[in-house]
């Protein structure tokens, strides 16, 4: 009996077409972020970009890791001995990876904002690129145990599945208690005192209107700070079921039932906030929506026409020789706008 048919129908249902949008949304918006920080990065180096992308990475790796979950929900699992064991020790690593990124990237943000002259220095030479060595290497290491805790169990109806009881209750309740702690109550604190920190160093800042710089630097800083904030409540409201959950089934407080599908879709969840997030607040999402769309209004096209027809006049008052024609000009300009 397949783990579809111990929910009741209309349930199964749901969680069948929950997954399959969370799927296909989180692939086409990771791959997006993918590419736009590919593009940005080939004009210039930013660490925020290396740091985003691979977020990204680790979001859409995981995404297809849950392929096999899917199939194993709706059918059997399937792959054998090895596929089960890299697969848990690969889906293990890839949330990690994308939780330590976060805690990166409020890290680089606060130090940007407090220290900004420091961080402008070193912006991301080979020191950012071993962070992220860093980041994969000890995920890689803390979840290598996984590897060997899970195995194909053979279940009283006979069925074969891939399970984690290797090591008995004992050993899975110390594991993921301290993975529980090191990837997820230690990164969301450090993740909500960094964000306390880098509101309180912007709303502290006094810019005088004529400082054009210091007010773009400003805003840009508020941009990313929003951003920042959103994935960080995407992360607790997505993470903090899933964690508590495991938590009390490896404690037998609570039963691997219909609330534990639910908190393992709602970390796929996160993988498509995470995009969308970055999107919205970043901008890119909304430009790139905007020159893809193909109505117009009329109000944007005259928009766009005035704009034009004053760069236009702007250029050739510019280029004028005589300084009653320049005049002309700015008149012109004038009742142009």
């Amino acid at each position: 009996m397949s783990d579809i048919d111990k929910f009741p129908v209309g349930l199964a249902i749901a969680f069948v077409i929950f997954y399959f949008v969370v799927y296909v949304l989180s692939v086409v918006g990771n791959c997006w972020v993918m590419v736009t920080c590919y593009k940005t990065l080939k004009r210039k180096g930013s660490s925020l970009m290396w740091f985003v992308l691979n977020l990204a990475t680790a979001d859409l790796i995981f995404t297809f890791l849950t392929i096999f979950n899917g199939i194993g929900f709706l059918y059997r699992w399937v792959g054998g001995e090895i596929v089960c064991k890299f697969h848990g020790f690969l889906v293990e690593t890839c949330y990690s990876v994308s939780i330590s990124t976060l805690v990166v990237i409020s890290y680089e943000r606060l130090t940007a904002i407090t220290d900004p002259l420091n961080a402008r220095a070193r912006n991301f030479t080979n020191r950012g690129y071993r962070r992220l060595l860093i980041i994969w290497g000890v995920c890689l290491i803390g979840c290598v145990p996984l590897a060997i805790l899970y195995q194909m169990v053979r279940e009283e109806n006979g069925e074969l599945v891939c399970n984690n009881t290797t090591w008995g209750d004992v050993g899975r309740q110390i594991f993921y208690s301290l993975h529980a702690f090191f990837f997820f109550i230690f990164p969301l604190s450090y993740m909500i005192f960094s964000q306390s920190k880098i509101f309180l160093a912007l709303r502290s800042r006094r810019t005088v209107p004529s400082q054009r710089d210091a007010e773009r630097s400003n805003r840009r800083h508020q941009k990313i700070a929003k951003t920042l904030f959103a994935l960080t409540v995407a992360f607790a409201i997505c993470w903090s079921p899933f964690m508590i959950t495991r938590t009390l089934m490896y404690f037998h407080i609570a039963e691997p039932g219909a609330l534990w599908r639910m908190s393992q879709l709602l970390i796929c969840l996160n993988a498509v906030l995470d995009p969308i997030m970055y999107g919205i607040y970043g901008g890119n999402l909304k430009a790139t929506l905007r020159q893809k769309c193909c109505f117009r209004s009329p109000r944007n096209r005259l928009e766009r026409s005035v704009s034009l027809e004053m760069s236009q006049t702007a250029v050739t008052c510019a280029v004028q020789p005589n300084a009653v024609k320049r005049l002309s000009c700015r008149i012109e300009e004038m009742n142009t706008s």
